[in-house]
């Protein structure tokens, strides 16, 4: 079954609690994707799967942000499995790829990953879930680096504006140096309204 923002809550939860009940945590994640979007109220259709981008380790009062291994901890994982099997869930609901499909961490803007919405589910488990405006950029890139129509959903779900739209393109062309599908670009300003961008943008 999927993920609506309830049933989001409640799976997180559950897997916070299974981490207090076997002293296995704390863990700190950072979320994007869809179940940022539907966890901020962005959009209402349900997701699969929660995307971790990263975590955020806390040494001696410094918070570091690191990619999430791969494969992922095992009492994380087992945890999420035992919460998939509970609720019916797909077994890998919880997972790092986003982790390995958007490159360089360290590029991304500062204020990237201090524009969060923070969430404890419970003592041992927190989320951190991407801005809006970090979904903009995220968005432009999935969209112009693979072919799937979700991303273009999420980007009319978001609708950025025209200023908005600009400034995450630009990052995107100008920091992400490999993209898959750069061609689609004409195509994603026709989808937001924002076609005179491309004479900016080249």
């Amino acid at each position: 079954m999927n993920l609506s923002e309830e049933r989001l809550t409640a799976a997180l939860k559950l897997v916070g609690g299974l981490l207090t009940q076997r002293r296995q945590g704390p863990y700190h994640l950072v979320v994007c994707g869809g179940s940022a979007l539907v966890a901020r109220g962005v959009i209402s259709r349900p997701t699969n799967d929660v995307d971790v981008l990263a975590r955020v380790i806390h040494e001696e009062g410094v918070d570091e942000i690191a990619p999430m291994p791969y494969p992922m901890p095992p009492e994380l994982a087992k945890a999420a499995r035992d919460v998939a099997h509970e609720m019916d869930l797909q077994e890998t609901w919880l997972n790092g790829n986003a982790s390995l499909v958007f490159p360089g961490l360290g590029d991304l803007p500062e204020w990237f990953w201090r524009d969060v919405e923070r969430r404890p589910y419970g003592m041992d488990l927190t989320v951190d879930y991407i801005s809006r405006r970090g979904q903009i950029f995220l968005k432009v890139y999935a969209a112009l680096n693979r072919e799937e129509e979700r991303d273009l959903e999420d980007l009319r779900a978001l609708a950025p504006d025209r200023a908005e739209t600009l400034e995450a393109v630009r990052w995107v062309l100008e920091n992400m140096t490999t993209l898959g599908h750069r061609e689609r670009l004409p195509h994603l300003l026709g989808i937001l309204s924002h076609e005179d961008i491309i004479a900016k943008v080249g």
